[in-house]
């Protein structure tokens, strides 16, 4: 596996180039308790405008190229299955203690190893939690972050102050909103959120955690608005694109 280090605005990160050719971000270093996975659109075989490391099965053509990139980004995980749900939009948190299927919800939280929680994202932001004896992923949307689910997750979770990382994701940069969008957000969590019309889902999503008594967050900085060429973005590409996967498994004891 290939490794490069990468100059972004946040936290340090680093890129990666799995042996199937899947390019992933994981933060560095890399957590003691866990493996930290945040997948470009790099290193996959879907045609374009979904080129190419598409994870969808919903957009995009070709279910064949779909399952292929799956398998890559498997390997990646050195073998590893997956957990995911159907996502909603909502504030839902499920806890999950094998891979597969695990209903609707937003987030997932286990204790258990051998397998990783996964979303997908196009602009949404993932957030990964990392306690000492469980892991979490979410999945917040502009709905979900409104909804405080990053903090549901924390609170979720039998460790009281996960360590939390914040994924490639649409940014304040990039992000207009409507003013009314603009204004609930800076009336739940305060002005420092919103730039006029434009939104900062991960300012928010700092403000919410910080209510659920987390105090390690680290945000990855990186803009799926900015970096059309390294992440999906439905903001900036319109219907007509993939989604990213964003993944965390809990290293065995």
């Amino acid at each position: 596996m290939r490794q490069d280090f990468i100059r972004i605005d946040g936290a340090p990160a680093a890129t990666h180039t799995a042996a199937g050719g899947a390019v992933f971000v994981s933060p560095e270093p890399e957590h003691e308790r866990a493996k930290v996975w945040f997948f470009t659109r790099l290193g996959g075989v879907s045609d374009p405008p979904y080129d190419s490391l598409n994870v969808s099965k919903v957009v995009g053509y070709g279910e064949a190229a779909v399952t292929e990139n799956l398998r890559r980004i498997q390997e990646a995980m050195d073998g590893r299955p997956s957990a995911w749900v159907k996502q909603v939009a909502g504030d839902e948190v499920v806890r999950v203690s094998e891979a597969g299927f695990a209903g609707e919800a937003d987030a997932l939280v286990t204790d258990r190893t051998g397998f990783s929680l996964v979303v997908a994202v196009a602009d949404c932001v993932p957030v990964t939690l990392v306690g000492e004896q469980e892991v979490g992923m979410v999945h917040s949307g502009w709905r979900g972050t409104l909804a405080g689910v990053s903090a549901k997750a924390a609170w979720k979770m039998v460790d009281p102050s996960p360590t939390a990382y914040i994924g490639p994701c649409i940014r304040g940069c990039c992000y207009e909103v409507s003013e009314e969008l603009a204004r609930t957000f800076a009336g739940r969590y305060g002005e420092g959120v919103v730039s006029g019309r434009y939104l900062s889902l991960p300012a928010a999503i700092k403000v919410n955690l910080s209510e659920a008594g987390v105090e390690k967050v680290y945000d990855l900085g990186l803009c799926s608005g900015c970096r059309p060429d390294l992440f999906y973005s439905h903001r900036k590409q319109g219907p007509l694109t993939g989604r990213n996967l964003a993944a965390v498994a809990r290293k065995p004891v």
